[in-house]
């Protein structure tokens, strides 16, 4: 017959191990490789009109879906007036070495963090696709995410590895 100090001992014991079970389970799942579909979204960009804007969540950061519209695609032109104008110095696929920074000049996808210290831009207020704002230091990004000259942000929007896997469909997918 047990006495009670050693049933309580074993039963303490047993919780014990219960929750340092529970607690590793995260740390542990954290050194075995992410599966495939945890690395790639698809976002149906179907029912996007021009000057519409999808925000999805990928990776931990969240990735904007722009439909820009032809007018606007037009506009972009190499200028004077932004500090990276060919994209060369920012984080993006080899695709979007282009004047629109993107596969197809209706979509732009980027990535929604300043380049300067991360926060989160938002569009510009006034003209409906004019570009984006850092609310935090007021760095401006025209409609293909390159940044304006003497913005405390030095680098365009990131753009995201993507590919199109149908007409209304895209793929990210970590490159």
């Amino acid at each position: 017959m047990m006495d009670r100090r050693t049933l309580l001992t074993r039963i303490v014991t047993g919780f014990s191990l219960i929750g340092l079970a529970g607690f590793s389970v995260p740390f542990i799942r954290s050194w075995i490789p992410a599966f495939r579909n945890e690395v790639i979204l698809d976002v149906d960009v179907g029912g996007m009109v021009p000057g519409d804007i999808k925000v999805v969540h990928w990776l931990g950061r969240n990735v904007m879906v722009v439909r820009r519209d032809k007018t606007r695609v037009e506009q972009l032109i190499v200028s004077d007036a932004l500090n990276d104008p060919a994209s060369a110095l920012s984080q993006q696929p080899d695709f979007a070495t282009n004047t629109y920074r993107s596969r197809k000049p209706e979509h732009l996808l980027v990535y929604s963090n300043c380049t300067h210290l991360g926060c989160e831009v938002e569009f510009a207020a006034g003209n409906r696709l004019a570009g984006f704002r850092c609310p935090c230091h007021r760095s401006e990004y025209d409609i293909a995410g390159r940044v304006e000259k003497g913005a405390a942000a030095k680098l365009n929007l990131e753009v995201p590895d993507y590919d199109y896997v149908g007409r209304t469909m895209i793929r990210l997918r970590k490159g």
